[in-house]
């Protein structure tokens, strides 16, 4: 069954779904969040393997693993690619995206192989005709689609096939009260520490840990799938919740 609508929105800024804010920064209203990307994107992996405590790699597995025998996948935001790369390693045909020119020279200095194609693009307006794609996926990207969220998930639906499958990753926040403890320790502390070290006068202060307390509950997320026309919506908490993979299929 669908997830039910909640009647009192759960985000830590208590902002529901249908009042998603005109001014919240995102990729089209947002040029300095893009030159944010550029300027990190030397820096981004290892943020990630220290930030994760090198769990994010397998994260990434997991979400890979339920992606369709033999697809043509549509990696989102694809950063220095490493979902695209594993979706490659495990035989699709695959297209990265992504809005800073910076993340895709990192993954094409990457790619040595020339295994896929790394365009430049936003996904709230996908440079791809209608039913190309038999997956698309993301990881870490949906925090930074905030304001348009329901866009970028209407065009997931439009490129994708009949049948297709949209498999989305980004952070959480757990529910148990020690776990959520120790989330909030090692984002008021943890990464600030992490970022200023890897990063040094590049880390953008307070954005990661601000996007990750205010976005959306798990639930609120499905039912922004299932509004734009996708079945089957459900999600699966990693890391006690700190991650969340969310799944939808398109049926015509």
């Amino acid at each position: 069954m669908p997830p039910k609508r909640p009647s009192e929105p759960k985000t830590s800024s208590n902002s529901s779904i249908d009042s998603l804010s005109s001014t919240a920064v995102t990729p089209t209203n947002g040029p300095g969040i893009r030159a944010m990307f550029d300027r990190i994107a030397v820096d981004y992996d290892r943020f990630n393997a220290w930030a994760s405590l090198g769990l994010h790699q397998h994260w990434r597995k997991v979400l890979l693993s339920h992606v369709p025998t033999g697809a043509r996948v549509l990696d989102i935001a694809t950063g220095t690619g490493d979902v695209a790369f594993l979706a490659a390693q495990s035989g699709h045909a695959v297209i990265g995206l992504d809005f800073s020119e910076g993340m895709l020279d990192k993954a094409r200095e990457k790619d040595k192989e020339g295994r896929i194609r790394w365009m430049n693009g936003s996904a709230d307006r996908l440079p791809f005709s209608d039913r190309s794609f038999d997956c698309i996926t993301s990881a870490f990207a949906l925090r930074n689609l905030r304001g348009c969220l329901e866009v970028a998930f209407k065009e997931n639906f439009r490129v994708l096939r009949e049948g297709g499958k949209v498999l989305h990753m980004d952070f959480g926040r757990p529910n148990s009260p020690i776990s959520r403890l120790g989330h909030r320790v090692h984002l008021s502390l943890g990464i600030p520490l992490i970022g200023q070290w890897v990063c040094g006068d590049r880390w953008p202060k307070g954005y990661l840990e601000g996007t990750i307390r205010d976005f959306y509950e798990p639930a609120q997320v499905a039912e922004l799938l299932t509004r734009t026309g996708f079945s089957d919506v459900h999600y699966k908490s990693l890391a006690f919740g700190a991650v969340q993979i969310y799944e939808g299929t398109k049926k015509c």
